[in-house]
């Protein structure tokens, strides 16, 4: 094609969205709309997705290794295996218990250097690091709770009253409850093989030629290596490559791109028949007329994505100040990045063209007397269409498997991520297909309703290719939401299932003093306990008990526990282990376990306290309750007062309650319970508080957006429907149609369409997150506020909003002949 040719289909083109300047805006903002959502969450989620640099910063510091203790490894014996010049610095972290007025709080303990080789691991928000023995730095969640300020004091279970000197945070989790203390606890927890090694290598020594075993390796003859190691490197090479979710999204939200395109142009070419029909009778080629509509593409497309781009990255810009609550990290201040914006311009001209080749291709090969005469070509038949798309549908869930195998096999593969991704693109294109179908039973339940409802469903029936492609759109944007809502959800509930609380959700537990003796019973009679019971050691001071599983080799049976009190009917109750009482009164062991566990007998052995000697063992059948918790606080094992009179060992004392609710335990019941604790001296009490997540604020914002978008793109679809259906609207004003009804249709043809996109999102949505949940071994769990989101909030807002906001033509315009 010649430059003269271009220039004139280009002037063609400009005429044409001149002459027609509302279809042509609401064109542009059709496809400016989907370019500025995939420009703005592609932009925030680079922005709030670490890079591999901070993500090993957050791990190892300044560190080339994170070198992990085994048997007989040391110091002396690290430093022989590195080069000379290599830098060691021991960091130590621990679960740690924080004692506030009558409360226990789980927090972690860590010590190391914070401005040697670990730099960067935490920062430093206010005062100082800690710098001698007593001093610590906490985080501000910590601050909050202890409810103490720099110079103030706060107690800790094992490592006991510390001073405040400054507020430090964890870059990558802002809400971790953290207690950084001097790096002499990491010193001395270095003598007892408790603490890891920080190593920074001398220059010119590459990490990854160390030859350390990485973690978890073994040595050939199957025993544990003295040293296990982590290398910088690894880490970098783990978090480099594109997250696969993002991925998908990115994959979705360009073929939504190219979908919302797509119908506007096609109602583009319906609009423009006429013309194109003179034009081919002036003598214009096929390709000359597909050129034309190529050329007002390029116009259209290239004024929303520059348009869309630029209100992407601002809109990322507004949202920036917002990410750190929203995330639960620091993220850095986003820029405006030229690469990303000249991409983001390819890639919305790239898909505004790739959407116009099918009608552009419908132009050249339209019959002249058919477009002069205004005649519509026959549409594909949507039967066969559906049977497209269920085939199309079925390919996708198989490239998803497969993929998802795939990845399993090779994790760091990227051919495993281009299947998943092409998975998730068939799947939408394939319900996508199946949508014009669909919409086209519509016909047969329309009879049926009253009058607004039957001509909405008749009418967005007859239109069901456009509308086909309206509702592709609209499921997948939303199926985009589904699909990282899913996949947060059950990332989440994975954690969650890892996640084993110290008490049983209905518990309180109460520690300290003598003074347990009073303070447990009082509350327990206070807050309404079902059960309560004070919690006694087995042994003395001379002596002391422990058990063993006699002959079982389930792995769920603890090898040995010393945990084991002395108890009776109403400590098991309270321990929640009531099912167990019959045989606890028939002489048996009640061992409280983290998992159900295959065991009948276990061994109850009695020692010196002094050189360790068994003293006297019995061998008593068991009865296993598994709980799910720690038992951090609580005993392992009960036995009965009959059961310590026959090892010969006594009772201890007890400075442990523990109460049981008909309930879970409520803020309240945990603000009740404390402010009797503080009543007396050293008592401080615990309940089982749920793990905190963050990001479920950026999760509520995603909602909203998508809830927005999909608004946005059915309101446009409804008003390119409206311009396409000016000869039914005059007819329904010449018949006396009131403006309350043509309203009441608008709505009612919106809603069909975004309710059909909405239920259509569910199974795009979830396919890919499958597919990514497989390889991590992870269950799905189906979000639901994302869901009800899509099937019910979203029909429910379109109908309200187009209601609101449309305007049918004035009763005048039915005297008008038809308009362009």
């Amino acid at each position: 094609m010649t430059g003269s040719i271009a220039a004139l289909l280009l002037r063609i083109g400009r005429r044409s969205i001149l002459r027609s300047r509302w279809r042509s805006l609401l064109i542009v903002v059709l496809i400016f709309v989907p370019v500025a959502g995939m420009v703005g969450l592609a932009t925030v989620i680079q922005t709030i997705t670490p890079t591999a640099e901070r993500s090993a910063t957050d791990q190892m510091g300044q560190a080339d290794l994170l070198v992990y203790p085994g048997p007989g490894g040391d110091e002396t014996a690290l430093r022989a295996l590195l080069p000379a010049g290599s830098t060691i610095d021991p960091m130590f972290a621990t679960s740690e218990t924080l004692v506030v007025p009558g409360v226990a709080v789980s927090i972690t303990l860590r010590s190391y250097d914070p401005e040697g080789v670990g730099r960067g691991m935490l920062t430093l928000v206010s005062g100082r690091y800690p710098a001698t023995t007593g001093e610590v730095a906490i985080s501000a969640s910590v601050e909050k709770l202890a409810g103490v300020d720099i110079g103030g004091t706060i107690d800790l279970r094992e490592l006991g009253t510390a001073s405040v000197v400054g507020v430090i945070e964890q870059p990558l989790s802002l809400t971790a409850r953290i207690v950084l203390a001097d790096p002499s606890v990491a010193t001395r927890a270095m003598a007892s093989d408790s603490a890891d090694w920080l190593v920074a290598l001398p220059g010119g020594y590459n990490a990854d030629s160390i030859g350390l075993p990485e973690e978890g390796a073994a040595t050939a003859a199957g025993s544990t290596p003295p040293f296990s190691v982590t290398t910088r490197p690894e880490l970098l090479r783990e978090a480099s490559s594109l997250g696969p979710v993002t991925l998908v999204l990115g994959g979705l939200a360009l073929v939504d791109a190219a979908l919302v395109a797509a119908a506007a142009f096609a109602v583009g070419v319906r609009r423009r028949q006429r013309e194109l029909g003179l034009l081919a009778a002036a003598g214009a080629s096929p390709r000359q007329l597909a050129g034309s509509v190529l050329a007002e593409a390029l116009l259209l497309g290239g004024s929303a994505s520059l348009l869309g781009a630029v209100v992407g990255i601002l809109g990322a810009l507004a949202l920036s100040p917002f990410l750190d609550t929203l995330t639960g990290h620091r993220n850095p201040t986003i820029a405006l990045d030229v690469p990303i914006m000249s991409g983001a311009l390819g890639l919305g001209i790239l898909a505004t063209l790739v959407a116009a080749l099918g009608p552009a291709r419908a132009a050249a090969h339209l019959p002249v007397l058919d477009a002069l005469s205004g005649r519509r070509p026959p549409t594909t038949s949507s039967r066969r269409a559906f049977g497209l798309g269920i085939a199309v549908l079925l390919g996708g869930i198989a490239l998803t498997a497969a993929g998802a195998a795939l990845r399993l096999a090779d994790p760091l593969g990227s051919m495993s991520l281009v299947m998943l991704l092409g998975g998730a693109v068939l799947g939408t294109l394939g319900l996508g297909s199946c949508s014009p179908w669909l919409l086209g039973q519509l016909e047969r339940p329309a009879g049926r309703l009253p009058l607004a409802g039957r001509i909405a469903l008749r009418d967005t029936a007859r239109a069901r290719t456009r509308n086909g492609a309206i509702v592709t759109a609209l499921l997948a944007a939303t199926g985009g939401v589904i699909a990282l809502g899913a996949y947060q959800a059950s990332v989440e509930a994975s954690y969650l299932a890892n996640f084993r609380p110290p008490l049983l959700a209905d518990q309180i537990f109460l520690s300290g003093g003598a003074g347990v003796t009073e303070a447990g019973p009082e509350a327990a009679r206070e807050l309404g306990a079902i059960a309560g019971s004070l919690i006694p050691g087995a042994g003395s001071d001379a002596r002391y008990v422990w058990i063993s599983p006699t002959d079982s080799t389930d792995p769920n049976v603890p090898l040995a526990t010393g945990n084991v009190t002395v108890g009776n009917v109403e400590l098991l109750k309270a321990l929640g282990a009531e099912a167990a009482i019959d045989d606890f009164e028939h002489g048996s062991i009640v061992l409280l376990t983290d998992m159900p566990a295959s065991l009948t007998q276990m061994t109850v052995h009695v020692a010196s306290t002094t050189d360790g000697s068994e003293v006297s063992r019995l061998r008593l059948p068991v009865q296993v309750i598994p709980l799910g918790i720690s038992f951090e606080d609580l005993p392992g094992a009960v036995i009965s007062a009959e059961t310590a009179a026959r090892l010969g060992v006594p009772a201890g004392q007890s400075q442990r309650y523990v109460l049981r609710l008909g309930h879970p335990v409520t803020e309240e019941d945990a603000t009740r319970a404390a402010a009797i604790a503080a009543k007396y001296p050293d008592m401080w009490t615990l309940t089982a508080r749920p793990a905190e997540i963050a990001g479920s604020g950026f999760r509520i914002v995603l909602i909203a957006g998508s809830i927005l978008f999909a608004l946005s793109v059915t309101g446009i679809a409804v008003a390119l429907g409206e311009a396409e259906s000016r000869p039914e609207q005059r007819t329904l004003l010449a018949i006396g149609a009131d403006r309350r009804l043509r309203r009441k249709i608008t709505a009612a043809r919106a809603g069909v369409i975004a309710l059909l996109g909405g239920v259509l999102a569910v199974p795009a949505g979830l396919l890919p997150v499958w597919g990514l949940l497989v390889t991590r071994k992870a269950p799905l769990v189906v979000p639901v506020p994302e869901i009800i989101a899509a099937v019910a909030l979203l029909p429910v807002l379109a109908i309200s909003v187009t209601w609101l906001f449309s305007r049918p033509i004035p009763d005048w315009n039915a005297f008008r002949g038809p308009t362009s």
